[in-house]
């Protein structure tokens, strides 16, 4: 990670930034005498309309006035986007995604490649439960780090309880101060932070009456809690079946277990729904449960704002719907015979089956859906953000002839979008599947203007930007 926070990458022209005479390879030091010591502190102190910037520039330090709208972007794009020095993580979480890794820069059998390196970074950081979303345990907070909370006022944070029995929490996290969740929530809204919580379900370890009393507990801390989350736990052929201590086998939800956890869920919002104004259910349950039982997923409603979509809650509704309202978009023709191969993983095979119909009616046009077994990780991982880069190549070669188009699913990649999970890049994969055009989507309405490009079609206008992009 970066070891300083603030050089200036770009200046954007006409900007207050511009008009004070900030320039590319300046570092911003200071806000209103502030250090800036990360993005948290930036954004927060650059919302003020009149600033005061310290900065250096050639080693030489120089403050400058810059007057702006309250509204108004500053106008400067740094180097170093994340956040420096990751505060790590201290828990031993039974279930940890460390866990499920193959040892660190270790090549497997028939994979020339490692892992990706930044996936062992076990971050437990604050500050990026507020800028990006991320789960924390409030476990590894010191006072200063609690003043900073109170301070800036950084709402919401999305919280990683698991389990609200003490006892049982400390058995499952294993780390300092495990067993206060509560009390450490309560002090969140103490400071005016509201949060989001999840909690991974581990066959008898937190699930049955220990479930039945962490939503209990957690409805009783509305509003600072605005909304739970239940997910399934998720293992590797790396960490299924570990035995740690004297708690149970991990192992993997059975089709009966994600039934009674449906029923026993579905108790609660049922009764939420039905005194919320606005039908909110506050208990969701992620994705997998409806694909491990094939049960239908609920409506858009069901999900009001989709507030933990990055969690795997509602994702697939989402993408259902946005289809529902793209299709009309795609081509009613090649201008020659083309075949494309859209690949996802196992579990989402049968929504992207039927999304597919409507993209098998396009005349000239052969469509194959490929579902990839994940061997690097064990068959029983079937979601397509934890594909690797050969395991797809592999699939795509055994498949036969290479079609004229391969759709892949955006989130395989890094953030970058250089990198798949075994460290393969982009290019090394487009040059083993050449002639092929090769695109990664994010979301249905890039799906649907790379099958317009593919007919010749040109891309007018402007398009609405959609963040949300599909992991399956």
């Amino acid at each position: 990670m970066p070891k300083m926070y603030g050089w200036v990458r770009e200046v954007v022209p006409e900007s207050p930034a511009d008009r004070a005479g900030l320039q590319p390879g300046d570092l911003v030091r200071s806000i209103n005498g502030n250090l800036v010591r990360d993005l948290v502190d930036y954004r927060f102190y650059v919302a003020d309309e009149e600033l005061v910037i310290g900065y250096n520039r050639q080693q030489e330090q120089h403050e400058v006035r810059v007057t702006k709208g309250i509204d108004e972007n500053l106008g400067v794009l740094f180097g170093e986007e994340p956040t420096p020095f990751i505060r790590q993580c201290a828990n031993k979480c039974v279930f940890c995604f460390i866990k499920g890794l193959p040892e660190r820069f270790a090549p497997q059998p028939g994979m020339p490649h490692g892992m990706r390196s930044s996936l062992y970074i076990k971050d437990d950081d604050y500050r990026y439960s507020f800028l990006f979303g991320n789960f924390i345990t409030l476990t590894n907070l010191k006072e200063l780090d609690w003043q900073r909370l109170d301070e800036q006022k950084l709402t919401p944070l999305y919280v990683s309880v698991h389990v609200t029995d003490p006892d049982m929490r400390r058995k499952m996290v294993d780390g300092p101060r495990a067993g206060e969740i509560i009390e450490h929530i309560q002090r969140l809204g103490s400071m005016g932070i509201t949060c989001h919580t999840q909690l991974v379900l581990c066959p008898e370890f937190n699930d049955g009456e220990l479930l039945d009393r962490s939503i209990r507990d957690l409805i009783a801390l509305r509003p600072i809690v605005e909304s739970i989350s239940a997910v399934p736990v998720g293992l590797t052929k790396y960490n299924n079946m570990l035995k740690i201590g004297d708690l149970p086998t991990l192992r993997r939800y059975t089709r009966e277990e994600a039934e009674a956890i449906i029923d026993q869920v579905e108790t609660y919002q049922r009764e939420f729904a039905a005194s919320d104004p606005d039908g909110n259910p506050f208990v969701y349950l992620s994705d997998e449960w409806y694909y491990i039982t094939e049960r239908e997923f609920p409506p858009a409603r069901h999900y009001g704002l989709y507030s933990q979509i990055e969690n795997g809650v509602g994702m697939t509704r989402f993408l259902i719907d946005q289809w529902a309202r793209s299709k009309r978009r795609l081509p009613a023709r090649m201008p020659e015979q083309r075949r494309v191969t859209i690949v996802t993983s196992t579990m989402a095979s049968p929504v992207i089956e039927d999304l597919a119909s409507d993209i098998k009616k396009i005349e000239n046009l052969d469509t194959q859906v490929l579902p990839v077994v994940n061997k690097f990780f064990g068959s029983g991982i079937t979601v397509a953000g934890l594909l690797c880069g050969q395991d797809v190549l592999d699939a795509l070669h055994e498949n036969g002839a290479l079609p004229d188009l391969i759709l892949l699913p955006r989130v395989m990649l890094d953030n970058d979008g250089v990198r798949f999970l075994d460290d393969m890049t982009v290019e090394e994969f487009k040059a083993q599947l050449q002639p092929a055009r090769v695109e990664f989507v994010r979301n249905a309405p890039e799906t649907i203007d790379a099958l317009r490009s593919l007919a010749g079609i040109a891309q007018g206008g402007e398009r609405k930007l959609v963040r949300v992009q599909s992991r399956l």
